[in-house]
């Protein structure tokens, strides 16, 4: 008993660690453990394009496979409520990436009115200003940069 709180307690040190270490390692640890399922549907003659994070398959069966080796029925209820925890990081993951590209369409949005107007031009740094100091406050500032670096 004692041996499996020592366990636990470097468990919990380890994670405590990983998660006030910064967002980088978060990211990291997030690109290894999910991935992206993309699906298109054609509405109304519209092509609409949905973005769904998971847990990847070799990770889903890795946890499966531990529960069901370890010591039953302990094995079986730690896997799933790892499982369960990996289900609500991919939600978290994917309320993100909505976060960031919902973002992303209102900057772009406010830049198109801007250049519509006719001294755009001198204006054009304090936009950028502005929708650079609103991504960083909604914390999407990073995700959009790290996604026009993959274009």
């Amino acid at each position: 008993m004692k041996r499996l709180k020592n366990l636990l307690e470097i468990a919990l040190l380890c994670g405590a660690l990983v998660a006030l270490s910064g967002c980088a390692q978060l990211k990291s640890i997030g690109d290894w453990v999910y991935e992206a399922e993309v699906s298109t549907q054609t509405i109304d003659g519209v092509d609409v394009t949905t973005t769904n994070w998971v847990t990847k398959p070799n990770i889903s069966a890795g946890v499966t496979i531990g529960g069901q080796i370890a010591p039953q029925p302990i094995g079986g209820i730690v896997s799933t409520a790892l499982l369960s925890l990996l289900s609500v990081g991919a939600f978290v993951r994917g309320r993100q990436w909505k976060k960031a590209a919902v973002s992303g369409v209102e900057a772009a949005q406010e830049f198109k009115a801007a250049l519509g107007k006719s001294n755009a031009k001198g204006k054009l740094e304090n936009i950028l200003g502005n929708l650079k100091t609103q991504q960083k406050a909604a914390g999407t500032w990073a995700l959009i940069k790290s996604i026009l670096g993959k274009l």
